[in-house]
């Protein structure tokens, strides 16, 4: 019984890495390769914000004041798309990955995203990107823990 406990575990750790793995390279496919998607296609010249909430707030306002897509998807797609980073990153690791590393983790990667924007002037360097970002790892790891306590009590 042990012993197939240990496969299924190592099975779940390789499947989890290669996930990972995939995840890791659709952002970096979507964030800088893909044709219009995160390229600075305003026209305006290079943009950035790092002023902390800024966008936040404009995006919410404009919420507000009826459904906008281009909101509802920077707002709701900037958390969505780092909540695989928060589940996937504890499966992977041999040690154990709590909560506050997994935020950390989260945060430095999304800033490693927003700062290669920055410097290649790919998209829009945003600061409010990266809280975001961090608050989909959180979530991720949530859903991590919830998915952890729903397979030891079904088995």
């Amino acid at each position: 019984m042990k012993k197939e406990n240990n496969t299924n575990s190592r099975r779940t750790v390789i499947i989890s890495r290669l996930l990972f793995i995939a995840y890791i390279l659709s952002v970096i496919y979507f964030m800088f390769i893909a044709e219009g998607f995160g390229r600075n296609d305003t026209g305006a010249g290079y943009r950035y914000n790092v002023e902390p909430f800024a966008e936040i707030k404009r995006f919410y306002r404009v919420l507000k004041n009826g459904y906008n897509f281009k909101a509802f998807l920077n707002l709701i797609g900037n958390i969505a798309a780092f909540v695989p980073f928060g589940m996937f990153l504890p499966m992977i690791k041999s040690k154990k990955t709590g909560l506050i590393n997994t935020v950390i983790i989260s945060f430095l990667f999304s800033a490693c995203i927003e700062t290669i924007q920055l410097y290649f002037k790919l998209g829009v360097f945003d600061v409010d990107d990266i809280v975001l970002n961090t608050l989909g790892g959180f979530i991720g790891y949530l859903l991590y823990l919830i998915g952890k306590a729903w397979c030891k009590r079904s088995s």
